[in-house]
């Protein structure tokens, strides 16, 4: 058996039913978990590395109450290092019951401390164990406003407060000038369109979008010298590798202002928002989790491959890869083989188990990755 050390198999932890929640639930919801009193050792070079291991220790027993299965309490062991230093702010305050000298020359500190178990779920979801199980995928934002960005920018910054990695709003922005044809396909839900301008920016999906935007004098406002801003926004998320709408939405807005102009453009930020707030980015991370729980898609291209045989032994060689779900044949001619195969882990780590191993005689070498897309020559 092929074997790959998936980062996706050490992240597991995400799967955890609640994570989702975590991520659009207000704090002030989930401030309601409240305390415990946890004690703990832990034994150190000084009183102040041992009180440190001391409270990664309390962090511990907190972050065990909050598992549910022992997948997750597996998982989360591959990943402890990397928790338990972000999580150590949950821990609100700690008495030292103890210190003993040890013979070694080591100090054990034995502490009662009171565990944040909200702050702990707080910075597990701000960990974004998710993107990073998922090697951090980038997310290029093309939204077709018209006289502004309002719109764009409230997606960016909702996104990036989020951390996600994002491309740089000046590509996108030099791009619509660039490449106006295509982005305004994009823009106009065309997938294809919007998988072709995030590949070629180094983006693994693309949220595109147009925004309209009106203003008029309403019933409402009569007197008051205001008038309504309307702004409406639809927008699609596609993966990049393969042009799969995983997430669609539109939404409405208003705003009112002296000026029909900004109440427009404040009518637009607003919708960027609600778009976000509303079902979007809930629907990102839904596909996110799906990913991870059975496999990313990867678009795997082989060749030459010289028969029916071979194309049939091929694929029967590439399931046994560990982390490998499933192998779909797309097509088999010109010698050459497509297949979509569903991964729990990235290309790159796919890639690592596959180039060099030897099949038939010949060797399987990676000759390109872009995205998840792989090109695989046989020789």
């Amino acid at each position: 058996m092929i074997k790959a050390r998936s980062r996706f198999a050490t992240a597991r932890l995400v799967l955890l039913s609640s994570i989702l929640v975590l991520l659009v639930v207000p704090a002030d919801a989930q401030q309601q978990m409240g305390d415990i009193t946890v004690d703990a050792e832990g034994i150190g070079t000084s009183l102040k590395d041992a009180t440190l291991k001391a409270k990664r220790e309390a962090v511990e027993t907190g972050i065990g109450t909050i598992l549910i299965s022992q997948t997750e309490i597996k998982n989360y062991e591959l990943q402890k290092d990397i928790i338990l230093t972000r999580t150590l702010g949950s821990v609100r305050s700690y008495e030292v019951l103890e210190v003993t000298r040890k013979p070694d020359k080591t100090v054990s500190a034995k502490i009662r401390a009171t565990v944040s178990l909200a702050g702990i779920k707080e910075d597990l979801a701000a960990l974004k164990i998710l993107l990073e199980s998922m090697d951090k995928p980038r997310m290029m934002v093309v939204i077709d406003e018209g006289g502004g960005h309002e719109a764009e920018s409230a997606i960016v910054d909702y996104l990036g407060a989020k951390e996600f990695e994002l491309v740089d709003p000046a590509v996108v922005a030099a791009l619509m000038k660039k490449e106006a044809a295509l982005v305004d396909k994009a823009a106009a839900g065309d997938p294809a369109a919007a998988a072709s301008i995030g590949s070629e920016n180094g983006a693994e999906f693309v949220l595109a979008g147009r925004v309209t935007k009106s203003a008029a004098d309403s019933d409402v406002l009569k007197g008051t010298g205001l008038v309504s801003g309307q702004a409406s926004i639809a927008a699609k998320v596609i993966n990049c590798s393969n042009a799969r709408i995983i997430a669609a939405k539109s939404v409405q807005s208003s705003a009112a202002h002296l000026s029909a102009e900004v109440a427009a453009a404040v009518a637009a930020g607003k919708a960027g928002r609600k778009l976000m707030d509303e079902t979007l980015f809930e629907a990102i991370v839904a596909s996110f989790q799906d990913a991870v729980n059975n496999g990313l898609p990867l678009e795997v291209s082989i060749h030459p491959v010289t028969s029916y045989k071979q194309q049939k032994a091929l694929q029967e060689r590439l399931r046994k890869i560990e982390d490998v779900v499933s192998v779909n044949k797309r097509s088999y001619g010109n010698r050459r083989l497509k297949l979509t195969i569903f991964f729990k882990g990235t290309a790159d780590t796919f890639s690592d188990a596959v180039d060099g191993q030897a099949f038939q005689g010949n060797t399987l070498s990676i000759i390109e990755v872009e995205g998840s897309r792989i090109g695989i020559q046989l020789n």
